[in-house]
């Protein structure tokens, strides 16, 4: 199902459920942090299906209040950029604890924000709580959807809901879709904001500027040679002992959300410090996701020119060794602040696009399919495995099928060979393949 774009904001105090809805609304398996503990306290994003569209989730965790009852700045600075943004807010509130003034605060801060917003009121378990939910009608809102998240009642009428408000698909927004989207992701303080700058600014006409969903995001229309780009200038990623304050935990979040949101993500490391921990984490994460990648190596400058070549192979032979599951990511060696090596960077671009989006012809490809087979061929401990053909389904990323008499007998070694035979063949620098394998029909039931 192909992402509407369409963008759904949980709000409202502590401990009304907000989390419970975010999880039931994306099945519990799509959240961006699930597999990455500590980076925020909430899981922040993920995507939700329905009827056929698939949507953006976000929970920005519980709005907190000064002592003086005044929603603090903090908050404000990190969510009031979101609800403006958002397509629609879900502002959640409690049915057993009934209207409170922190709620009906709240509320006035959406309503500054965006007139996009509907009242989930949860926690309605049972027909008396059902009547009382219609009182929060006092508030001043035009639509309420009574909820019980814990017994899933009522998710389905906020979809229903949420489905009539995104457009239909015209043809400004397929040509819009069409824009390659570059995540620029790293660490903080490797340089992705002069790396951004860099991009923008060297004789590359701005077409237009988006104002991004958080502080620390600046997404930006750039013409190229050419050809439009949407760089998605994220927050830069930290460690799980340095995050600290909410604000800094959507940053990452939202960082993570952009590499989902990208067709191409250039990772920036340190020349310096190398690859680290973290950065293989971030790295396996855009893999996982099958976006097309470039690994930017940057401040190069400080690199004494007698050293570069050493270092070089370094850089390839650690790649290699120590994160061989995407050894065919290129690695460019760039200083943003100097402008050296932009141009390098930007064929590297051009030469991802053409990977992620090539299509090979089905006679060549099978060509090739039966070389690999008669070199290797696939063999099983538990019968006979035949492997007839191969075809592409799909391109952004590269998606092959494999045709075989009993699926469940391919081992993945086999694919990985497999996967190496269109690499050798085909190239598909900086594009991750997928790969499926299916049954034949008239095989099913042999």
């Amino acid at each position: 199902m192909k992402n509407t774009g369409f963008t759904m904001v949980i709000v409202g105090r502590e401990n009304v459920g907000k989390s419970s809805l975010f999880n039931k609304l994306i099945n519990q398996q799509k959240a961006i942090v699930d597999d990455w503990p500590g980076v925020t306290r909430d899981k922040l994003y993920g995507e939700c299906d329905w009827e056929g569209h698939t949507m953006n989730v976000v929970d920005t965790g519980g709005i907190l209040f000064e002592e003086s009852d005044v929603i603090k700045s903090l908050i404000v600075k990190q969510i009031k950029p979101v609800l403006k943004a958002a397509d629609l807010v879900l502002f959640v509130t409690d049915a057993q604890a009934g209207i409170i003034p922190d709620d009906s605060r709240i509320l006035d801060f959406i309503k500054k924000c965006t007139d996009k917003y509907v009242l989930v009121v949860n926690k309605v378990d049972n027909d008396k709580l059902q009547q009382d939910a219609y009182e929060f009608y006092n508030m001043g809102v035009d639509k309420i959807f009574p909820v019980s998240v814990t017994h899933s009642i009522g998710l389905d009428d906020i979809l229903d809901y949420a489905v009539t408000l995104i457009p239909e698909e015209t043809e400004d927004v397929s040509k819009a879709d069409e824009t390659t989207k570059i995540a620029l992701i790293g660490k903080e303080n490797v340089g992705k904001s002069s790396l951004f700058n860099a991009l923008v600014e060297e004789e590359r006409s701005i077409v237009t500027d988006i104002p991004g969903t958080t502080r620390d995001t600046v997404d930006t229309k750039i013409e190229i040679n050419g050809q439009s780009f949407l760089l998605l200038d994220t927050a830069g990623i930290k460690k799980r002992n340095r995050i600290k304050a909410k604000v800094e935990q959507f940053s990452i979040g939202r960082a993570f959300m952009n590499i989902q949101k990208a067709n191409i993500v250039i990772h920036i490391v340190d020349a310096i410090e190398g690859i680290q921990e973290i950065d293989k984490k971030i790295l396996g994460y855009a893999f996982e996701n099958f976006k097309g990648m470039i690994i930017a190596v940057n401040k190069w400058d400080l690199v004494s020119p007698e050293k570069r070549e050493a270092l070089r192979k370094e850089y390839d032979d650690y790649l290699k060794q120590n994160i061989n599951f995407i050894n065919f990511v290129p690695i460019v060696f760039i200083s943003a602040l100097k402008e050296m090596g932009i141009e390098k960077l930007i064929d590297t671009i051009f030469l991802v696009q053409n990977q992620y989006n090539f299509r090979v012809k089905t006679s060549v490809l099978n060509k090739v399919f039966r070389e690999a087979i008669y070199d290797r061929n696939p063999s099983s401990k538990s019968g006979q495995l035949k492997a007839y053909y191969m075809t592409q389904v799909r391109t952004a990323p590269p998606t092959f099928v494999v045709f075989v008499n009993k699926k469940e007998r391919l081992h993945f070694s086999y694919l990985r060979y497999l996967e190496n035979r269109l690499r050798s063949s085909f190239g598909f620098e900086g594009a991750p393949i997928k790969l499926k394998i299916k049954q034949r029909e008239n095989e099913q039931n042999t």
